[in-house]
């Protein structure tokens, strides 16, 4: 059944994904209390129809109709997500409030089959031990108890039949004890519960400091590890420029490390950053072309 609603209120879901995964764990814990709803239904049914006790019409109306009702308003409320603008989003108390008032129909009406009716609360009340705190937990408990105790008064003005003072005090008192042991328990679990989830928070928040300073630190390696790189290169070149250089005494190559002769421009450009732009000297001017050199000594005499 979980689901069969969570496909049908998928569209629907919030697009944060922590929010969308917690309003998937609120449809859970809903269609699990759906099916709680269906199974007491069933189970009534079987009281009834094992002669233990019964109920009109108006009562079956009035037990049928509240339980269709409330669960159309929560599934209406989680399918609008409407329940996120409330203060609890979780609905947990007003469920478990509003379960006990539906289950006080039965209750009411199967004086004979009371000690069963009662039991069907108990797993109501285990809705509340992941969620609610002792104090609320210990709210909603006066809350159904001061249900139980106008049923018993209504019951004994109204002298229901098959009702007994003494017996009914003592499954109050019995059911109180049980109902109380539950508050207790569960907001020592809700409790516990919180106190984790704070735990959990604190270990990730440290986890996700320690990754971004392992992050910051390989970053920082990794630059190190490039300039050192540079620096190598760099040094590498200042060696081999600063050794002893073998050159042609007559063309003026210059002897590499494989033992290839090249031309000085050529050597020092590989092997620095220097760059080159061709010219002549005046020299090598009137060495090898006399006639443009005489004609511009020519000029400038005049």
């Amino acid at each position: 059944m979980a689901g069969f609603f969570t496909r049908i209120l998928e569209q629907n879901m919030p697009k944060d994904p922590a929010m969308r995964s917690s309003q998937l764990l609120r449809l859970h814990r809903f269609a699990m209390a759906l099916s709680t709803y269906v199974l007491v239904t069933a189970a009534t049914i079987l009281v009834t129809r094992l002669g233990l006790g019964a109920m009109n019409r108006v009562q079956w109306t009035a037990f049928i109709g509240l339980g269709l009702l409330g669960n159309s308003i929560f599934l209406t409320l989680f399918y609008t997500n409407a329940n996120l603008r409330l203060p609890d989003p979780s609905l947990t108390r007003i469920q478990m409030i509003y379960s006990a008032l539906w289950g006080m129909v039965p209750l009411y009406s199967l004086p004979e089959a009371r000690p069963i009716v009662l039991m069907f609360y108990l797993p109501a009340f285990s809705f509340g031990m992941l969620r609610l705190t002792r104090r609320q937990y210990l709210g909603v408990v006066a809350g159904v108890m001061g249900l139980y105790a106008s049923i018993l008064v209504l019951g004994y003005i109204r002298g229901q039949a098959g009702f007994r003072i003494q017996y009914e005090i003592f499954l109050f008192a019995i059911f109180g004890i049980l109902l109380f042991w539950y508050a207790f328990f569960g907001g020592f679990v809700s409790n516990f519960r919180r106190r984790l989830h704070e735990q959990n928070k604190k270990i990730q928040r440290a986890n996700e400091k320690i990754s971004r300073e392992m992050e910051e630190r390989r970053q920082a390696q990794i630059e190190k590890d490039e300039l050192i790189v540079e620096l190598r290169g760099a040094i590498g070149k200042v060696k081999t420029l600063s050794g002893l250089l073998p050159i042609c005494s007559s063309c003026k190559k210059i002897r590499d490390d494989h033992g290839y002769w090249n031309q000085i421009e050529t050597y020092l450009h590989a092997h620095s950053e220097a760059e080159f732009s061709h010219s002549i000297c005046p020299d090598c001017q009137e060495k090898y072309y006399p006639e443009y050199f005489n004609s511009e000594k020519n000029e400038s005499d005049t």
